[in-house]
């Protein structure tokens, strides 16, 4: 088989599919495999298709969303090959088969709210305890985050999202038809811990396997792969790009397709003003890219690059590297953390692979991976290395 038609009906599969969530997130663009056999199971075609896949969306559209025209031209080149012979019946059939049941699953969810609501913020959305600017901050919405709408006042919906409940403004929220569609995209396989207090991940499947981090209940992380009794996720990314895997028991989890929802936040009142301007200027960026090895706030930046601007834009000079910047500052213990000091994870490696910046009230903001961009959650899901603080 030629190199093109295998990257075609690679792409192919996954457009049918719809696996949409993390489009265009990789700092490169994947190589297509030589040659990968089209009689092969569904499933590894499909997995050896999902990095060809995000290389097909970069290559054809710079605004991360594929073009009719490039669906439309997927599609033509691979009938004309079904017609050619070149495709089994058996493998059309198939994909036929996994595109149905993938797409009822899908379709369940979005089906599951009643009056579903889509956040379309340019960068992430306030949920407010009251229908007025002036109202608590209680969470936040990233972009394509759904909710349920319960109820109007005046220029604010009434929402239900996760487990914030609260008044977003009706001008960043796309309801109806429009918000289906767009629901459809984002819809994926998460991992949901169901356990009260934090989930053990080990290095491999099994409960002798060392700890290498910890998830939090009611959090919600991308799932790599079900392996049954057991589910690989993805941890994070050592220092030098390389991916960090671990595996839950599937015991305490809930595995099922779903959309993002809102986090719970309350900015807290930290005791400098530039601890609290660290924090607020962080929290700009929220929902924005993961790249790795990227330091640009906007376009798309690591971790380190993350708090590397962060902290510049305050005139802190720190070097791009999580292992490096452990090195600044005065070490102080979880206690005595405040906002805005930095907060760094190995995850099991033996070395500083990760940091994110504290931002009161248990939560941290930091550039997770490429399939979550810059996120809140807990800081104590995981147990942190080392805390440091840059200023007083």
């Amino acid at each position: 088989m030629n190199k093109r038609f295998t990257a075609i009906l690679l792409s192919l599969i996954m457009t049918l599919t719809l696996v949409m969530p993390a489009l265009a997130d990789e700092a490169e663009i994947p190589v297509v495999p030589d040659e990968i056999s089209v009689d092969a199971s569904v499933n590894s075609v499909t997995t050896a298709g999902q990095d060809a896949f995000q290389g097909y969306v970069q290559q054809n559209s710079a605004d991360q969303k594929t073009s009719n025209s490039g669906i439309a031209g997927a599609l033509g080149d691979f009938y004309r090959a079904v017609s050619d012979g070149e495709v089994s019946e058996d493998v059309v059939s198939a994909l036929n088969d996994l595109t149905s049941e993938e797409m009822k699953e899908k379709k369940a969810v979005v089906d599951s709210y009643e009056n579903l609501g889509i956040a379309r913020p340019d960068g992430y959305l306030n949920v407010r305890e009251k229908a007025s600017t002036k109202g608590k901050i209680i969470g936040k919405m990233v972009r394509n985050a759904a909710c349920e709408i319960i109820g109007e006042d005046g220029d604010w919906y009434q929402i239900k999202s996760g487990s914030v409940k609260g008044y977003v403004s009706k001008q960043y929220i796309v309801t109806g038809e429009e918000a289906k569609e767009i629901a459809l995209d984002y819809v994926a396989l998460r991992l949901i811990v169901t356990t009260k207090s934090n989930l053990n991940v080990r290095k491999s499947p099994s409960t002798d396997a060392k700890v290498v981090d910890k998830i939090a209940t009611n959090e919600r992380y991308p799932v790599e792969e079900d392996l049954g009794d057991w589910i690989k996720i993805h941890v994070g990314i050592n220092e030098d790009g390389e991916d960090i895997y671990g595996y839950v028991s599937a015991e305490y989890t809930d595995v099922r397709y779903c959309l993002r929802e809102a986090v719970e936040f309350t900015p807290v009142d930290a005791k400098t003003k530039l601890r609290q301007d660290i924090c607020n200027y962080a929290l700009r960026f929220l929902g924005n890219r993961y790249v790795f090895g990227g330091t640009s706030l906007t376009k798309g930046t690591d971790c380190s690059g993350f708090t590397m601007g962060v902290y510049g834009h305050f005139g802190i000079k720190l070097p791009h590297s999580a292992a490096s910047q452990a090195g600044y500052g005065k070490r102080v213990s979880s206690s005595q953390m405040q906002p805005g000091d930095l907060i760094f994870f190995t995850y099991g490696s033996g070395r500083i692979c990760h940091v994110g910046i504290y931002i009161g009230n248990g939560k941290m903001i930091h550039a997770a991976n490429s399939k979550l961009g810059i996120i809140i959650s807990r800081w104590n899901s995981s147990s942190p290395a080392r805390i440091i603080s840059l200023v007083d």
